[in-house]
């Protein structure tokens, strides 16, 4: 994830809440979300800011930031996978079977590939590079494939046997290696760079997984989501089990995202509460049911970039966008 300044996020967003501002006044696909009550559950940690339910369409081969919109509208309608990087978001939309690149302060989307839709129990996981490149993990055709930001195919990991379902995809920002979550098997493959197979994580002795649902990198290491066991599995670089978060206050965690404190922040489809912890301690949760600020339909996934905690709802469709507190010091101290 890119380190943004503190002063750089604050004129990013100030800017930002100009721009939507004059965009809301013609247009209500971006809404600046009241305070709910919930909010005091997490302790402020989370805030609502924005909702985005689609925007005007642009050429997918406008080069970023895009041109003006062509005129039509698009809506998303079905939401399961969200990644961030800067102003630019890229969401995975099962109803529109498209993958949408997102400019959020000038309200436009672009179409940048074809999408084959989402998979029951899973959201989709994106990441996206430096770059602007894209990794989509798409288990229906059992394959992850990378995309330039033109929506370009750059190449495509698969097993060579076909059977994998690949559910998360995680690639550190030096693009050492590429780590494939399977849900067929629940382990986490290694690729290199150009696709080849390295094996699995942990070699002969890979982490006992029950199920595999969403991946992210972290201060500690891989923290992968295990639905079954309703908790968050921190992995070291050897694949080793190094914590466990979550206890039983998980009920159906579905969606992951770590930010650069350690803080874990977790979607749980049994409540549809996004609930925050550091280590094991639950710093709180927020949301609840319905379609209000900081409620959700369905909560697909997660996805953290700088301050900014984007939330993909496909029962809502919509894409809630939530500043995050920064850490008290004293916290971040202990964290290290």
């Amino acid at each position: 994830m890119v380190k943004v300044s503190l002063r750089r996020r604050t004129l990013a967003l100030a800017a930002s809440g100009v721009a939507l501002g004059l965009v809301g006044c013609a247009d209500m696909d971006v809404r600046r979300m009241p305070q709910p009550e919930a909010d005091a559950a997490t302790g402020g940690i989370l805030t609502p800011w924005l909702s985005l339910t689609g925007g005007w369409r642009v050429d997918g081969n406008t080069p970023l930031p895009g041109a003006a919109p062509t005129g039509a509208r698009v809506n998303f309608l079905q939401p399961t996978g969200v990644a961030a990087r800067n102003d630019f978001l890229l969401v995975a939309d099962s109803g529109t079977r498209m993958l949408w690149r997102v400019d959020r302060v000038r309200n436009t989307v672009a179409p940048l590939a074809p999408f084959t839709g989402g998979v029951p129990d899973h959201g989709t996981s994106i990441q996206v590079g430096y770059d602007f490149t894209a990794w989509v993990a798409l288990p229906a055709e059992h394959v992850v494939v990378q995309y330039d930001i033109r929506g370009r195919v750059v190449r495509r990991w698969r097993e060579d046997a076909d059977v994998m379902r690949p559910v998360a995809v995680v690639v550190p920002e030096d693009r050492s290696e590429v780590l494939v979550g399977d849900a067929a098997t629940s382990t986490i493959m290694v690729f290199d760079p150009l696709g080849n197979p390295r094996g699995l994580l942990g070699g002969r002795d890979p982490p006992a997984l029950r199920s595999l649902t969403a991946m992210a990198l972290g201060p500690r290491g891989l923290y992968v989501l295990d639905r079954i066991a309703r908790q968050v599995l921190v992995l070291d670089r050897r694949g080793q089990p190094v914590a466990a978060i979550g206890g039983q206050q998980l009920l159906r965690p579905r969606a992951l995202a770590v930010d650069a404190s350690g803080r874990v922040f977790v979607g749980d489809d049994g409540d549809q509460r996004i609930k925050v912890f550091r280590d094991d301690e639950l710093l709180g949760s927020i949301g609840g049911s319905g379609n209000g600020p900081a409620r959700f339909g369905r909560i697909e996934s997660l996805a953290l970039d700088g301050n900014l905690l984007y939330v993909a709802d496909s029962i809502n469709m919509r894409v809630q966008i939530m500043t995050v507190a920064p850490v008290p010091l004293a916290s971040s101290e202990r964290a290290r």
